[in-house]
């Protein structure tokens, strides 16, 4: 079955290729450090740290397994260029003895929960230094279960975690890690966004569409929040408060889906098909490109993003860094930050064309003190790396 889906067969492929393209490494001729990141969004939470592994020391070499294809397929685009880049293995001794063994590093990081019981077990048989960046655990999760004793092991195997938040401090505690190998460090995405946000490039055709009137940014959104903001627009007659502009960057920009937005918001304009001059007058702009929502934020004032239907919420700090306020739907237990963003008044929840209609209002109304307001507060959670995880 998992050969007749293509990013299964991706990841498979990927997998058997992994043992032959390690034989190839070649042998560290300086300090070498291994992150494992589950997918690309681990691998964004550790850009920062492995950027400053790397400014402590130029010459280290750092490598980069991934478990997702999204990680393999994108960390290109972030402008770092680790050393070496593989797919992990199958959890299996013989796989992990022989990739540990070729990878030859010094320490591993493990980035939020990405604890493979026999990677860790050969990790620590060959004496490698074990991190884990970014904690961030749930009590329903194996490790805290009766029958989990196996996986608690593996957690014991770790030398340094460095917490999202004091549940995660808890649980670890309970499951019987000692206190001295525990410290409440935070999400290293706020460092990302921040810096991102300090280096984004301006982008002509945006800033010709937004002409610095109200902008609400629909980022990576699915069928659930297109569906509402159309509801919302015929509610309001297709006539948004404060001439409100709308700017749609789909998670998906397959031609079907494309075909579905217009069909959905026939007056919107494509980006990859405009021009300056016709979106100084355009309402809608459709974002049909990969790369651009992020400094997109620049120039918007409120945004409503994405996965908040289904569990799976996308990136709420992007927005926050830019000092916009956020919207969601309800579906968010397994994020955080949405919570956090809640309590400080960041952002609000929502599940229905009313509540979306109110949240733009009052954003709109709120003004330049909220985003400034949001914006320090996002300036305020970056993280100071401690010197034992960067040397």
């Amino acid at each position: 079955m998992a050969l007749w889906h293509t990013k299964a067969r991706t990841l498979v492929q990927g997998r058997l290729r992994s043992l032959q393209l390690l034989d190839e490494l070649p042998k560290a001729k300086h300090k070498r450090f291994w992150f494992h990141c589950a997918s690309l969004g681990e691998y964004d939470m550790a850009l920062p740290l492995m950027q400053a592994c790397q400014a402590a020391d130029p010459t280290l070499e750092i490598v980069v397994s991934f478990y997702s294809p999204s990680g393999m397929q994108h960390y290109h685009k972030r402008g770092f260029e680790p050393f070496a880049v593989f797919y992990l293995p199958a959890d299996l001794p013989r796989h992990m003895n022989k990739v540990v063994r070729l990878v030859g590093a010094s320490r591993l990081y493990l980035l939020k929960y990405e604890f493979w019981p026999n990677m860790l077990r050969a990790a620590k048989k060959r004496e490698l230094g074990i991190y884990s960046i970014a904690t961030l655990l749930r009590p329903k999760q194996v490790y805290f279960r009766w029958y989990g004793a196996f996986f608690r092991k593996a957690l014991n195997q770790v030398l340094y975690f460095g917490v999202q938040d004091l549940q995660t401090k808890k649980l670890l505690l309970v499951a019987g890690v000692a206190a001295d190998k525990i410290e409440l460090l935070g999400d290293l995405r706020f460092n990302r966004v921040i810096d991102a946000k300090q280096n984004a490039q301006a982008n002509v055709l945006i800033a010709a569409f937004a002409q610095k009137q109200p902008l609400l940014i629909l980022g990576s959104s699915w069928p659930p929040e297109e569906a509402l903001l159309s509801s919302y627009l015929n509610f309001v007659n297709f006539s948004p408060p404060s001439d409100l502009k709308i700017l749609i960057a789909p998670h998906d920009i397959s031609s079907s889906h494309l075909a579905q937005l217009k069909a959905r918001f026939p007056e919107a304009m494509l980006y990859s098909k405009s021009t300056e001059n016709a979106l100084k007058d355009a309402k809608i702009l459709i974002l049909d490109t990969i790369g651009h929502l992020s400094a997109a934020y620049q120039y918007g004032h409120l945004a409503f993003i994405g996965g908040g239907f289904s569990g799976k919420l996308h990136n709420i700090l992007e927005p926050a860094a830019f000092g916009l306020p956020v919207m969601f739907g309800p579906k968010h237990s397994k994020f955080p930050e949405a919570a956090q963003f809640l309590a400080l008044g960041f952002a609000k929840e929502l599940s229905t064309t009313g509540k979306l209609k109110a949240n733009i209002e009052e954003f709109l109304n709120s003004g330049e003190p909220l985003r400034e307001k949001i914006s320090s507060g996002v300036e305020q959670m970056r993280v100071n790396l401690p010197k034992q995880i960067v040397e």
